[in-house]
């Protein structure tokens, strides 16, 4: 079992209330396997490995918007080819009947 000080992080945070958000929401990301961690895991559940990254100073908000924001632009022109192709793909079915 590990045993995490979070007096290392909350230092890093500022306060205990915005640590216990900030871990959350990285915990989530890694639970979800959104991202992979950027410590060793160790057979730690999320929230440990997120607790560890804070206090390594690996992860903040700042750090953990970049990635929504990429992973959400990787989703928009993932979604914006699907759209193209279905449409070409409709296209095509349509000029087939017309023939």
């Amino acid at each position: 079992m590990a045993r995490v000080t979070v007096q290392g992080a909350v230092d890093k945070v500022g306060n205990r209330f915005d640590l216990i958000l900030m871990a959350a929401r990285r915990a989530r990301q890694l639970q979800l396997n959104v991202r992979e961690p950027l410590v060793e895991e160790e057979d730690d559940k999320p929230t440990v490995i997120a607790l560890r990254e804070i206090e390594q100073g690996l992860i903040n908000n700042n750090v953990m918007d970049q990635f929504e924001n990429s992973d959400a632009i990787q989703k928009e022109e993932a979604e914006k080819e699907a759209i193209s192709f279905l449409t070409e793909l409709k296209d095509q079915e349509i000029e087939s009947k017309a023939e």
